[in-house]
């Protein structure tokens, strides 16, 4: 008598907006109980061979799918993970942890679109995620260590995000100063390696004595670094709570999030302020900085130039600048803003997502030095366009 014996699948979906607390089949439990996981369907294929599905936050998006989980099981085991994005080809390299904290690179094979892992588990958990975690959490411990050791930095809550998440701001302001220095982060929440380049570039211009105290004689800092909360917590793609691309929203201002940068900077802007130079810190593919024109009319022409040329002769032995110049008018992104509407340069200062971690902070580190200088250098009156 022959016997056919078909395995049993086991399905769990859950909603893309949602933590599930657990996922369990016999003796193996997946978790997504901490903020930024993202863990949509779970699937038993075989015998300690699991499926786990990544949906993104709602469609169409951007194809930057992240993941993150926690795996763990009852007895000492080895397990093969295949992780599928909803068609989408994977971005990032996964990472371990076995703190939450503290991360790895970690073997992977990929088949078309499929990522499959192999793991060795036991009963303590291991964190599995797209790239090292920064949660909102680490901004407001970022923010706190800023504070004690710079006193003089104020950190204000400029209101509430689409979820009720603070939108919160360092302002390091003169009253004998009326230049201003804005820097944005965050505004798509896979995007890591962008904000590890804005703490160390912010550090070095705000710690630095060396660049702080020349810098801080003439100009203001108003810095957003964590302009996407909802969408950092909740593991999103690319959007906020509301399914929208921050970076295409500063058009129609359709968001708090943008809202509220923006109507600080008016109010900047009303009180004599005058909001010369902008950067946005993201993560793409490779490092490339996304700069204007020069056929657009900013003031001053030559500065962005000579910034990444200083950049460049001082960190040329292991780092290249990439400058990529383009005008989007219609698309609501946040240095067209800025070059539109204050007349001044604006930069989307990009770091690959497989960047070596010793070079960011590095670059960045160079970055804020050769800005300071170059900005320094211009004649308050030369950030103004001159009318033809």
């Amino acid at each position: 008598m022959l016997r056919y014996f078909f395995p049993i699948l086991l399905l769990i979906t859950f909603s893309a907006f949602s933590h599930a607390k657990d996922c369990q089949f016999d003796d193996v439990t997946f978790h997504s109980d901490f903020s930024t996981a993202r863990l949509s369907t779970c699937e038993r294929l075989a015998k300690h061979e699991y499926h786990i599905g990544i949906l993104p936050e709602n469609e169409p998006v951007n194809p930057s799918p992240w993941f993150g989980f926690k795996v763990q099981s009852k007895t000492d085991s080895k397990v093969k993970i295949k992780l599928t994005f909803n068609g989408n080809n994977p971005r990032y390299l996964p990472k371990l942890s076995t703190n939450g904290k503290d991360w790895q690179n970690i073997p992977f094979e990929t088949k078309g679109k499929e990522m499959w892992l192999s793991l060795s588990i036991g009963k303590k958990p291991v964190w599995i995620s797209a790239q090292e975690v920064i949660d909102n959490q680490e901004y407001d411990q970022w923010l706190a260590r800023l504070k004690e050791q710079r006193p003089d930095l104020h950190i204000e809550t400029l209101g509430p995000s689409e979820k009720g998440r603070p939108i919160k701001a360092v302002v390091k302001q003169s009253p004998n100063n009326d230049e201003w220095l804005i820097i944005v982060g965050r505004q798509h929440p896979p995007e890591v390696t962008g904000a590890m380049a804005l703490f160390a570039f912010s550090e070095a211009l705000l710690l630095d004595n060396t660049l702080s105290n020349p810098f801080f004689k003439r100009f203001n800092l108003l810095m957003v670094p964590d302009l996407n909360p909802d969408g950092v917590h909740t593991g999103n793609w690319r959007h906020n709570a509301n399914g929208v691309d921050l970076n295409r929203d500063w058009k129609n201002f359709a968001q708090a999030e943008t809202r509220l940068v923006r109507d600080k900077m008016a109010s900047i802007v009303q009180n004599g302020g005058k909001i010369v130079f902008a950067l946005d810190f993201h993560s793409t593919y490779h490092d490339v900085f996304y700069t204007m024109p020069d056929d657009h009319d900013l003031a001053p022409l030559p500065l962005m130039k000579g910034w990444l040329a200083d950049l460049d002769a001082e960190t040329g032995w292991v780092f290249k600048t990439v400058n990529k110049s383009a005008s989007s008018p219609d698309r609501g992104i946040f240095k067209q803003y800025i070059a539109d509407h204050y007349k001044v340069h604006a930069v989307t200062y990009e770091v690959g997502d497989n960047t070596n971690r010793q070079l960011i902070p590095y670059v960045a580190k160079q970055a804020a030095k050769a800005l300071v200088k170059n900005l320094l250098e211009v004649e308050p009156d030369a950030f103004y366009v001159k009318q033809k």
